[in-house]
């Protein structure tokens, strides 16, 4: 796990090596072990280096110097930077190996998954990528070609984004680089808007004008010969959908990762829409996907440990370890004293059942007052979850680790979620006779009487997009129309109008309102795909490439990675996924949620998979109405700043009905993140 930072300069100028470093530099919290500097002409004439390739690196998989980045091949023809794990590194680098190529005469000079990724490129073009299985975000520069090539994982674990105009393309782990390089970057009224809808900024959008996040499993070519015009492509190597079918070179990785009583496994990989038996052998087939999962990611070569807050999902984890063979795992927890939010019951009775070596970190309001400048900067685009992470990151890396594994995904892949049984069943509803017309008046009648959410639902089309958008959403189109209007005749920057603001608007004057832009549908669904999905199968897609993909995993690799801490996240292994996607409808049952996975792992305490559904989270609620916390917000939503984007009497409306426990914290904390920006 690392940080990465490049540039390359189309125009011939030379790349200014110490804004190169200070931009990698700030990234430092990624990679506190080693930094490293590439540095190469771009065309073939000039002996000025127009292309720089930056690292921080933290070192889990070969701790020597010899792993050092950037990396070049013995013939110095390709150099790469890497951040994240390729956990098939020793399967693929056997076939590297043997095959005598010219690329790979030479052995292997690492015991790196870095240099399997190098030399499998040399061999394999962007073909390499179907062979990775793993988190990861690199660039490639080609120096005989001329090529920059950059890809991303296929569920986009770790992050990349990048900056390009006519002049240059810069890449990084983090926006706070690129910002740092150029000096300042423009507020993107449009990120604005998602995040407010969404909680998130999502991909490819981004909180600043001129910046775009690379999508998971896309690949970038950067490409200027002097003789040819500049081409920047970019192009998807792998979808979601693609779990909906098999292929060879699938199924053999799946078998070769295999323990020795992983059978049956490949030939189960989804090939059809229609849902399989959920039987006994369905649930050794799922208990080998797990296994095989969780040995996977515990490739390193530093100790492992987990986070365990007692639900169901962390505690499969740990389970699922010791398993595999390991014992005396450190666990950690984050426990709030006397607060009905307070879950170290659950995690002391799993750490005490797995003999773990539990740590419990006691967190106060005061802790969070002390810590929020760090946070600020630690999200590097807003979003308004992951604190909760900020801090389990920070008590792992004070108990000493680096690599823990997390529960993330347990959710969009068995089912764990509401969305699972309440999709379908608003769905039901929207689709009995009249009931379209019943809604619209019951929304008119109930406005102002239930929340606003609730009226969207009336007004929406019957599709999961339409129920999932409900659920998930932040501020609806109105409210946010509402607090976007400044006063009248202010339209700049996509400003509304005071009187559009309180005026009922036609159906073509919706469609065109950037208010009303559905960022939950950013991803274009082929009809074809879509329909190969069966309607748990398609709510698993909406849960794992919305929230997880735009939220929790952005937000766990920035709040875990400001502590030099690796987390993985095993349930978020395309390998599993596809051989549990085909049994989800039949295993789905709605009266125990993730039976699936219970079963599976089959040894959790019965008070961990009967106890109440809890997220993993702390009682913010509480802490930001009063003292210190709620001056702060009271004075950032007064701020200047926001009144230039925001209506003045649209925020206090909005602060005084939390106050009133009228609506959801993250409203007023979303505001309260976005004035920090």
């Amino acid at each position: 796990m690392c940080g990465i930072f490049g540039v390359i300069n189309f125009n011939g100028q030379h790349v200014d090596k110490e804004k190169v470093l200070s931009a990698r530099d700030i990234l430092a919290h990624r990679g506190p072990d080693d930094s490293g500097l590439y540095l190469s002409s771009y065309n073939h004439t000039s002996i000025q280096s127009c292309v720089a390739l930056a690292h921080r690196r933290l070192s889990i998989i070969d701790l020597s110097p010899s792993a050092h980045q950037p990396m070049t091949t013995e013939d110095g023809r390709f150099t790469i930077v890497f951040n994240g794990e390729i956990f098939n590194y020793e399967e693929l680098r056997e076939p590297i190996s043997s095959k005598q190529l010219a690329v790979s005469q030479n052995q292997f000079r690492t015991n790196s998954d870095t240099a399997v990724i190098l030399k499998l490129y040399a061999m394999e073009g962007s073909d390499c990528l179907k062979r990775l299985r793993g988190m990861f975000a690199f660039a490639i520069w080609d120096d005989k070609e001329k090529k920059l090539f950059t890809a991303r994982d296929r569920f986009g674990i770790k992050p990349f984004y990048y900056l390009h105009n006519d002049n240059e393309f810069i890449f990084s782990s983090e926006l706070k680089a690129i910002k740092k390089y150029k000096n300042g970057l423009t507020l993107s009224m449009e990120g604005m808007d998602a995040f407010l809808k969404t909680g998130s900024v999502p991909a490819p959008l981004t909180i600043y004008e001129e910046t775009t996040a690379l999508l998971p499993g896309n690949y970038i070519e950067v490409r200027n010969h002097p003789s040819t015009p500049l081409r920047v492509t970019e192009k998807q190597y792998w979808s979601f959908f693609d779990l909906l079918t098999s292929n060879d070179s699938h199924t053999e990785r799946s078998r070769s990762m295999a323990p020795d009583n992983f059978v049956n496994l490949t030939s189960q990989v989804i090939r059809r829409r229609s849902n399989l038996n959920y039987d006994d052998e369905t649930k050794k087939i799922i208990r080998n996907s797990l296994l095989d999962s969780i040995k996977a990611h515990m490739v390193s070569d530093v100790e492992v440990g987990a986070f365990l807050s007692g639900g169901i999902d962390s505690t499969a984890i740990v389970s699922l370890m010791r398993q595999t063979g390991h014992d005396k795992i450190k666990t950690i927890s984050v426990t709030f004293p006397g607060h009905q939010l307070d879950e170290s019951k659950y995690s002391n009775l799993a750490a005490k059942k797995y003999e773990t070596n539990h740590f419990e970190y006691r967190l106060q309001e005061d802790e969070l007052i002390n810590d929020f400048e760090k946070i600020i900067e630690a999200m590097d685009q807003p979003t308004i979850d992951g604190i909760n992470t900020y801090f389990v990151s920070k008590a792992a890396a004070s108990f000493g680790l680096k690599v823990v594994l997390s529960g993330l995904g347990g959710d969009e892949l068995f089912g764990g979620y509401p969305s699972f049984i309440n999709i379908p069943k608003y769905q039901r509803i929207k689709s009995l006779p009249f009931s379209r017309s019943l809604m619209k008046i019951a929304g008119t009648v109930l406005k102002g009487k239930i929340p606003a959410k609730a009226i969207e639902y009336f007004k929406n089309p019957n599709s999961p997009n339409a129920e999932y958008r409900m659920i998930r959403g932040l501020c609806t189109d109105n409210e946010l129309r509402a607090l976007r209007w400044l006063s009248e005749g202010q339209t700049s920057n996509g400003k509304w109008q005071m009187e559009n603001a309180l005026q009922p608007m036609t159906n073509a004057q919706f469609t065109n309102d950037p208010m009303t832009k559905d960022y939950f549908s950013q991803i274009v669904i082929a009809s074809e795909a879509k329909q190969s999905l069966s309607p748990l199968q398609y709510i698993s897609y909406l849960e794992s490439c919305n929230y997880m993909r735009n939220q929790l995993l952005r937000d766990s690799d920035a709040f875990s990675m400001t502590h030099s801490l690796e987390l993985r996240v095993p349930f978020v292994d395309h390998l599993l996924y596809a051989n549990v996607l085909p049994y989800l409808d039949n295993g789905f049952d709605k009266s125990f949620p993730k039976k699936m996975l219970v079963d599976a792992v089959s040894d959790l305490p019965a008070e961990i998979v009967h106890r109440p559904k809890q997220g993993f989270t702390f009682p913010f609620a509480d802490w930001i109405k009063k003292g210190k916390m709620k001056d702060s917000i009271n004075d950032s939503l007064n701020s200047s700043k926001m009144k230039n984007y925001f209506n003045p009497q649209s925020l206090l409306n909005l602060n005084n009905e939390f106050q009133k426990n009228k609506i959801h914290w993250s409203r007023v904390w979303a505001m309260y993140v976005l004035s920090r920006f």
